[in-house]
């Protein structure tokens, strides 16, 4: 019986693993697109694009894991919660690959009238909500709740700023001559904000899987509390 339940915690060993690779993938996907809608290189969005299906192939391959272990092992309580959060959080994982390769769709659409001050903006929206990717799954990989808070935290400021970006472009847009343009650009910041709630997502998950407590479906202001 012993060794039966060493080739469990090996099975559940590597599960970390390939979850863990999976998050370095996406997050190198994210830091790669990010640069190029900085220096404008379509070049450079067509391999994050073609790359995309590596991160497709090991959500499904994580998942098909995770029901293997589910049917095999039949796990209770901390080991059923670990093998339910990795399935939710590939998901979640996917979910901003698709995010990425919408950025990478706004570099081919770049123009001249970019200006600095819209760049910038975008450009920290961007690394803050690659920060909230890195720091969920860091709280994953450490079964540490306060990491988890920390992304909320952020959430928090991300939130404000992007409610800030969002509305000023759609009054800008108002004039006919930047209609398109800032449309654009409020699609592009629309998707940074997709990416950090995926990455709040995961850290709701990383709660219920340290200590059993699901926070997804609470109210608003039962997951402020919470959190």
């Amino acid at each position: 019986m012993e060794h039966i339940h060493k080739k469990f915690d090996l099975e559940l060993s590597e599960l970390r693993t390939k979850l863990s690779q999976m998050g370095d993938l996406v997050i190198e996907q994210m830091e790669r697109a990010l640069a190029c809608l900085s220096e404008h290189d379509v070049l450079g969005t067509r391999i994050i694009i073609e790359r995309d299906i590596l991160v497709n192939r090991r959500d499904i391959d994580l998942e098909e894991m995770c029901l293997q272990y589910l049917a095999l092992h039949q796990p209770v309580a901390g080991d059923l919660r670990f093998i339910t959060a990795v399935m939710k959080i590939t998901t979640e994982l996917e979910r901003i690959g698709d995010r990425v390769v919408d950025v990478c769709g706004a570099v081919h659409n770049r123009d001249d009238r970019d200006s600095a001050d819209s760049h910038g903006e975008i450009s920290r929206m961007g690394a803050l909500a690659t920060a909230m990717v890195r720091d969920s799954l860091s709280a994953f990989a450490q079964a540490d709740i306060s990491l988890a808070k920390e992304v909320f935290q952020k959430d928090t400021e991300f939130d404000a700023f992007y409610c800030d970006v969002f509305s000023r472009l759609m009054t800008s847009a108002k004039d006919p001559d930047r209609i398109a343009h800032d449309a654009k650009l409020a699609f592009l910041s629309k998707d940074l904000n997709e990416i950090s709630e995926h990455a709040t997502n995961v850290a709701e998950v990383v709660m219920f899987m340290v200590d059993g407590k699901e926070i997804t479906h609470m109210d608003i202001h039962e997951r402020r509390a919470t959190r």
